[in-house]
């Protein structure tokens, strides 16, 4: 019994320090990306969506957006690029005009008519 609970301990403080370890690579960012409804916030949630970001997350009212990422797995600029190229400029980079076009026309964030519906 005494060697039961023995391998139980360890094996129990094993997994702690496992995932402790993976929480390790993770680094916290944000990046503002221009946007205006809910629809944008799929867009640009799922375009940041890259392999080795845990979580993404965007709010279209501060126009910010959070996510968690591995280094290790994934460049915080091919984030920035995935963003942008799917049609939202950020604050490092601005969308090909072809991508921004292709947006919906209430996700157009450049036309000021656009952002006055939003307000």
């Amino acid at each position: 019994m005494k060697n039961f609970l023995a391998s139980l301990i360890l094996l129990l403080s094993f997994s702690t320090l496992m995932a402790q370890s993976e929480q390790v690579n993770l680094s916290d960012s944000v990046l503002v990306v221009n946007g205006v409804c809910g629809m944008c916030q799929q867009v640009i949630e799922k375009a940041a969506a890259l392999p080795g970001v845990e979580q993404a997350q965007w709010n279209k009212d501060t126009k910010i957006l959070k996510f968690k990422y591995n280094a290790e797995q994934v460049s915080i600029e091919s984030i920035y690029k995935a963003v942008a190229a799917s049609g939202y400029d950020t604050e490092f980079l601005a969308a090909p005009e072809e991508a921004y076009q292709n947006l919906h026309d209430c996700c157009k964030y450049r036309d000021p008519a656009v952002l006055k519906d939003h307000q």
